[in-house]
């Protein structure tokens, strides 16, 4: 499939769904959205790491025939972004990423985060998935949004499997990733990082990204935590087609 207008890929988060973004979806007169239903790729990968994960994604797109396309992942799904275009630069017109992290640079560092990680998330995921989600939404990172979502969203969540969550989280966690800046150096196309004001942690990594990477701009959103896309959906989108409308012209 060739689009004829510009065709933007949607890769949701961890505990996310391809269905919402319906605020970009629906009626939009600059570009085509699809969201791609990366969670079942996982469901059928036994190995489930980053890099396997992206190459399942690329083959269902290119079932698809989708070609030409601007990448936009949240959180984890903005990792596998970085991973696609790692594995595949040529594929992507351009890449928009909301709060996701680059890995660590340092080997040490890494092995640190992966033993701290999975003894977090052992603990996080000892109960059912009601008990995970309030301990999870319960992170300062979220302590705007998880008071936005809807209960359609939280249904959803709550429909997942316990198992698959414990998978999701440990073999897709940050400290499992390659350092992606040396990736988004060689990539020369145009990048947006977003992330929320409240969201300090990963509003200094948007500023590193765009004093290291010549192609990223980074655009800070007020009031609004690690999930822009729940806070303030309007001034995402605002920025969002600004991005791809420049690049389109």
């Amino acid at each position: 499939m060739v689009p004829r207008r510009p065709l933007l890929l949607y890769l949701h988060g961890f505990l996310g769904h391809p269905n919402e973004l319906g605020f970009l979806r629906d009626n939009h007169s600059l570009y085509d959205v699809l969201e791609v239903p990366w969670v079942n790729l996982l469901h059928d990968n036994k190995d489930g790491s980053l890099v396997d994960v992206a190459i399942a994604i690329n083959a269902y797109l290119d079932q698809q025939e989708i070609q030409e396309a601007y990448l936009y992942g949240y959180s984890m799904g903005g990792r596998l972004a970085m991973q696609l275009v790692s594995l595949y630069p040529h594929k992507w017109k351009g890449l928009i990423l909301e709060s996701a992290h680059v890995g660590f640079k340092s080997g040490v560092q890494r092995r640190e985060e992966q033993l701290k990680w999975e003894k977090k998330f052992t603990k996080l995921t000892a109960g059912n998935v009601k008990e995970f989600l309030k301990e999870w939404y319960s992170q300062p990172l979220f302590k705007n949004s998880k008071t936005l979502m809807s209960n359609e969203a939280l249904k959803q969540k709550e429909s997942y499997d316990m198992d698959l969550i414990r998978k999701w989280g440990r073999q897709l966690q940050t400290a499992n990733q390659v350092y992606f800046v040396p990736t988004l150096i060689r990539y020369k196309r145009p990048i947006l990082y977003l992330a929320g004001e409240d969201d300090i942690k990963y509003s200094k990594l948007g500023q590193m990204i765009e004093q290291q990477v010549k192609t990223a701009k980074t655009v800070i959103i007020k009031e609004a935590d690690h999930n822009v896309h729940v806070c303030k959906p309007d001034k995402l989108k605002k920025e969002m087609d600004r991005f791809i409308e420049e690049e389109s012209s």
